[in-house]
């Protein structure tokens, strides 16, 4: 018997402003470079939010699923950390982000 398992969700949702983006080709360039990193690197899941239609702005989401807070938070820390390194480059600029974990219980024999 298993008991019951928990696990924590934490969400990451980024805005950013891609000055340099003439096109929703140029936008979709920048966006899935960062969203691809991001799985590869940090194992999270990710998806670009829009807005569809603007070339400059764009808001991507990304989870981490753990069985810690603490881990699920570390691993959207160095998101952001990593997020923050590649605007140093300046393809994009990040305007601002939201961070949550948040704990689900549930899981039971």
């Amino acid at each position: 018997m298993m008991g019951e398992q928990t696990l924590f969700c934490g969400v990451l949702v980024v805005q950013l402003k891609i000055p340099g983006a003439a096109s929703l080709k140029d936008r979709r360039q920048v966006t899935r470079s960062l969203l691809e990193r991001a799985r590869r690197r940090l194992n999270v899941s990710s998806a670009d939010l829009g807005p569809e239609g603007s070339f400059q702005d764009g808001f991507l989401a990304f989870s981490a699923v753990s069985s810690s807070p603490s881990e699920a938070g570390e691993r959207l820390d160095s998101l952001l950390r990593m997020i923050r390194s590649m605007e140093e480059k300046g393809e994009f600029l990040l305007v601002r982000e939201i961070k949550e974990v948040e704990r689900y219980a549930g899981f039971q024999d």
